[in-house]
């Protein structure tokens, strides 16, 4: 696992690169702009999610469960980029 201040810094470098194609993308393709509003809402979404998520439960290390937190983390902006992806087309 990687440190928490690196987890951090690269939740926050997502959000600005996800942020900025999905600028590109609407400014290429002004017809689905509404759907990229939609992926934009997501990822901010999940950014606030991620950022103020808190160790609860008392049965998980620290470790545990900022691995946890990564890999749902890295699985949904995978989703957020691979629809991006699609809207390209």
């Amino acid at each position: 696992m990687a440190n928490k201040r690196t987890f951090k810094k690269e939740i926050t470098l997502f959000l600005e690169l996800v942020f900025e194609e999905c600028l590109f993308t609407r400014e290429f393709n002004p017809s689905k702009s509404a759907q990229i509003d939609e992926l934009i809402d997501q990822a901010v979404s999940l950014y606030t999610l991620t950022i103020s998520a808190r160790k609860t439960e008392a049965n998980l290390s620290y470790k545990e469960f900022y691995t946890a937190l990564q890999e749902v983390y890295y699985s949904k902006i995978l989703e957020i980029l691979n629809s991006l992806e699609e809207l390209r087309k």
